[in-house]
């Protein structure tokens, strides 16, 4: 289990994002660099569920946690505090359960994770709109990419 702020393996920075306007060139290195699956960014979040007792894991099991948490909590104020740290826990569950996908940046830092050569998940969006909606959930969406992952191989 990851203790509070602690991750089973070391933490990546996330990749660039796509330039505006200007493009800086550098050659391309000799080997190329693994792509990050681990990005961290979601210690609070893992705070939170330590305070009340409780492990986040990352896992089918963690989602639904927060799921719970997301349809229980009354301060929609303080949980829109732990969006992007919601959507970070799912985009490193995505990372570690589907075979090749990893974290991109795309314009004004949005991360996203890249599931197939076509289909790219922006994680913080899918919480985002999982804080004023009850459909679909986290579960729901990770099953939806799940099915588009299976289509597309």
């Amino acid at each position: 289990m990851m203790g509070a702020g602690r991750y089973e393996e070391p933490l990546h920075h996330l990749p660039p994002g796509i330039p505006r306007r200007h493009a800086e060139y550098t050659p391309a290195p000799d080997a190329p660099a693994p792509a990050p699956t681990n990005v961290g960014g979601y210690d609070e979040l893992l705070a939170y569920f330590h305070s009340i007792g409780h492990d986040l894991p990352r896992s089918e099991e963690g989602l639904a946690a927060i799921d719970r948490l997301m349809d229980g909590f009354t301060d929609r104020a303080a949980l829109a505090k732990l969006v992007r740290a919601i959507g970070m826990f799912y985009g490193n569950l995505l990372t570690h359960t589907v075979p090749g996908a990893h974290w991109e940046v795309i314009e004004h830092g949005s991360p996203c994770v890249r599931v197939t050569r076509k289909t790219a998940v922006s994680v913080v969006s899918v919480a985002e709109k999982r804080l004023v909606r009850r459909t679909p959930t986290l579960l729901q969406n990770y099953a939806h990419v799940l099915e588009i992952v299976a289509s597309e191989t």
